[in-house]
């Protein structure tokens, strides 16, 4: 026990005296001797992306470091230190401004870019987005309100040729996008008393497309009252989004709008009132009541027979997203899909 207490000081230390270092100097040192990063998930967040390079910032310290697409860091130092580099970076490699059209995948609770990998390269791979962002934020360790922020400064530092941006997450990061095109990123604002009478007085960027929610705790996620609630030991782990998900609902709620851009959303259940989880009341995913999905406003509503992570994982939901993202609607699929029992469809009709 002591030897990891005297390991967890040593590397406080480390970190504290890396972030004092002549940042370029260490860039300097990183292309020499490459470090590896496990990406973010705890204490690291996106605030850039150019191509397959990113900026994070580290929400304890402050600093920032330069990544590639492996994850290796490359620069280290200050928002602008790290720029700088990149922009040496893409002089040297000849990178062009970022173009065209924009895709933007969010993970949920407690992931990282790792969770939505492959639903990031499947987009990849299908070529119709000019570029995709697998966005990364520390979900367990900071505000609802400080992930959106994050977003944002992402969204605000791609290049003015980017035409559209669309969005495709899961679970938190559902909520993430949904408080980033709710209103202003300011802690004293707070939702209309009729958001989708109100959705048209606000959008943070005119270059937003539409918006896919796979599994959204959109009224909160019952799991986490049922499994966190009170229980402060288990509180330290979750951290405060685990609190705003849950016993914090109410007042999360009120941050939220609902998105002007078109948005559709994929839930999952057992299509039964019974539901993967006996902890939650009726259908659910085993996380995400069927009911707590909805969201009014939506364009289109559909459950499939699939857990919550599942809806990460599986390629038909995949194409789903992809066809309401082309074309603002998953109708082109239905008669395709006729057949297979995992799909119930059911338009939406709840009250927000």
């Amino acid at each position: 026990m002591l030897r990891l207490i005297f390991l967890f000081l040593f590397l406080i230390y480390v970190q504290l005296l890396y972030g004092q270092s002549d940042p370029l100097t260490l860039s300097r040192i990183d292309e020499k001797i490459p470090i590896q990063t496990s990406g973010g998930r705890l204490f690291w967040g996106d605030v850039l992306f150019f191509h397959e390079w990113h900026i994070q910032k580290n929400i304890n310290f402050g600093n920032y470091r330069l990544i590639d697409a492996n994850a290796v860091q490359r620069a280290f130092g200050t928002f602008d230190e790290c720029k700088l580099r990149l922009n040496e970076i893409c002089g040297e490699n000849k990178l062009q401004p970022m173009s065209g059209n924009v895709l933007i995948v969010v993970h949920g609770f407690g992931g990282s870019g790792r969770r939505t990998k492959k639903l990031a390269k499947w987009f990849q791979e299908q070529k119709i987005y000019n570029h995709v962002i697998n966005f990364t934020y520390p979900s367990m360790s900071q505000s609802i309100l400080e992930h959106s922020r994050m977003l944002d400064s992402v969204i605000r530092n791609l290049s003015g040729n980017v035409r559209c941006i669309d969005f495709v997450a899961h679970s938190l990061g559902c909520i993430v996008v949904r408080r980033y095109l709710s209103g202003s990123l300011d802690e004293k604002w707070v939702a209309a008393a009729n958001p989708l009478e109100e959705r048209d007085k606000f959008s943070p960027d005119n270059r937003i497309g539409r918006f896919i929610m796979l599994g959204p705790p959109n009224h909160g996620a019952e799991l986490a009252v049922k499994l966190i609630g009170n229980n402060r030991a288990v509180r330290i782990f979750t951290g405060i989004t685990g609190d705003e998900l849950g016993m914090r609902w109410e007042e999360t709620n009120k941050k939220l709008g609902i998105p002007k851009c078109e948005f559709a959303i994929i839930a999952g259940g057992c299509g039964d009132k019974k539901g993967f989880s006996r902890l939650i009341k009726g259908d659910d995913d085993g996380v995400v009541s069927v009911e707590g999905t909805k969201l009014l406003g939506a364009v289109e509503w559909i459950l499939f027979n699939m857990k919550h992570d599942e809806l990460l994982q599986n390629e038909i939901i995949f194409e789903y997203a992809l066809e309401f993202l082309k074309k603002g609607t998953f109708s082109g699929l239905y008669e395709k899909n006729k057949n297979n029992t995992e799909i119930k469809n059911n338009k939406i009709s709840v009250d927000y």
